[in-house]
Order: C-alpha cells, then sequence, then structure tokens
C-alpha cells in the first residue's frame, strides 16, 4: 500500500461535532440511547435526543367524533408531556457521561423523514439508533423506521440491536424514572 495516498484526518478540537439519538420511548430504543451517550462520550460529542410524535388525527366515526376524545391541544400537551419524559432519561444519561444533551421534539407524520429533517436541522454529523433487527415478512409487513431512515440519510447512520440484558437494564431505569416501556 502506498503511504503517499493516505491523508491523515485530525479533529479540530473547536469543533463540536453532534449527534441525532432518536426514541421511541420503548426500551429497546432507550437502551440504543444509552449506547449512543456512552458512544459520543468517547467521541466528544455533543447529542441531540429527538422524538417524533404522530400529527393528530380525528377520528372518523358515522356519529362524529365521541365525547370523550382529546383536543388537539390536549393530545399535543399529553403527547409532549410524555415524550419529554422519555428524553430526559437520555439527558441523564448523558450528565452521567459529562456529554451535552440538547432535546427536540416535533409532531411530524412520518418518523423517518422527520428523524432526516431533524438531523439536518440541528447540523447532526450522524445518527445513533436502535432498531428490533426485524427480517422477513415482519419487516415487510411492520416496517422499519431505521431502513427508511438508512435510505433517506445523507450522514452516517449507527444502527445498534441492543441486547436482551441492555433492554433489561434500560427498563429497570424507565421503571426508576416511571417511564411505561
Amino acid at each position: 500500500m502506498a503511504t503517499d495516498n493516505v491523508v491523515a484526518l485530525h479533529r479540530s478540537e473547536a469543533r463540536a461535532e453532534t449527534m441525532l439519538v432518536p426514541t421511541d420511548g420503548s426500551a429497546l430504543s432507550i437502551a440504543a440511547a444509552i449506547k449512543a451517550v456512552e458512544f459520543a462520550q468517547r467521541l466528544k460529542m455533543d447529542v441531540v435526543a429527538f422524538h417524533s410524535i404522530p400529527v393528530y388525527r380525528y377520528p372518523v366515526y358515522v356519529d362524529g367524533i365521541p365525547f370523550e376524545y382529546p383536543s388537539e391541544a390536549d393530545y399535543q400537551s399529553q403527547c409532549r408531556a410524555v415524550a419529554e419524559r422519555y428524553l430526559d432519561l437520555v439527558a441523564d444519561a448523558g450528565a452521567l457521561h459529562a456529554v451535552t444533551v440538547s432535546k427536540r421534539i416535533e409532531f411530524n407524520p412520518g418518523a423517518a423523514q422527520a428523524i432526516v429533517e431533524a438531523a439536518k436541522h440541528e447540523n447532526c454529523s450522524m445518527i445513533f439508533m436502535g432498531s428490533h433487527g426485524r427480517s422477513g415478512l415482519s419487516r415487510v409487513f411492520l416496517g422499519s423506521v431505521a431502513l427508511k431512515v438508512l435510505t433517506l440519510a445523507q450522514i452516517p447512520i449507527m444502527v445498534d440491536r441492543p441486547t436482551p440484558e441492555d433492554i433489561a437494564r434500560a427498563e429497570k431505569l424507565m421503571g426508576e424514572y416511571a417511564v411505561e416501556p
């Protein structure tokens, strides 16, 4: 191998790189987010913890909208409160590992597109996310947000498949925070 063609890349200490860490609030995604924070610590990166919430949709019934159905404002308020609790888990993991974590919540009809747009908006240099690792028919029928992000994003993406131990650790942490896994 000719060393004349090798270029050494040195990371500028003045430039802070940022990693987008999306979570849907599941134990799997929280486990991946904790790994992302540990990874960010090693790379001296900041983290943007991100949660995408489906946009409000009125139910369509023959008799109209049910009385007990929440208003759009109530829906947004309740969803934002739950999302904050998910992202607080990531922020607290960041504080534990001396990683700067900012939080971003968006209402968007498509999670994959929202992740890619948030990464662009936040000037992220990479995305770190979890995946169930589905294959075959389950991937066809259930889809894969990670796969969609891989096809849409123009920046590096790290896809993690947490182990059962990682997920158990995340569930325990979620229990301590009184967050439903």
